[in-house]
């Protein structure tokens, strides 16, 4: 299905989410997307490429996480996150429970 696909709601067809700003109707409760943070976060222990893959996943799984890019050369991860969600702290820790060993970068970096 496309974004043009149609939605009934109420007995009333409606387009999808998309075009309904642009044609003025609003939904009752709708709430704007969550705004996203960005934290990169120092990793020590990866032995191997293949490292980045556990850590992506483990981090991805958390509730408010949008992406994890983690570079293996660079020893780090970039996360964007929903801070109304996930901490940074949570995200150490997650990478931590691993066997990993995540830090965030110094306050006024």
């Amino acid at each position: 299905m496309t974004w043009k696909t149609m939605f009934v709601a109420g007995g009333l067809a409606l387009g999808s989410l998309s075009p309904l700003g642009s044609l003025g109707i609003g939904l009752a409760g709708a709430q704007e997307p969550l705004a996203s943070q960005r934290v990169t976060l120092h990793i020590e222990g990866m032995d191997c490429p293949a490292c980045t893959a556990a850590i992506r996943i483990a981090i991805k799984k958390l509730a408010g996480v949008k992406e994890a890019k983690v570079n293996y050369a660079e020893k780090q991860a970039v996360v964007e996150y929903a801070p109304s969600q996930v901490t940074p702290q949570q995200l150490v820790e997650a990478v931590n429970r691993l066997g990993y060993h995540a830090t965030l970068p110094a306050q006024g970096s």
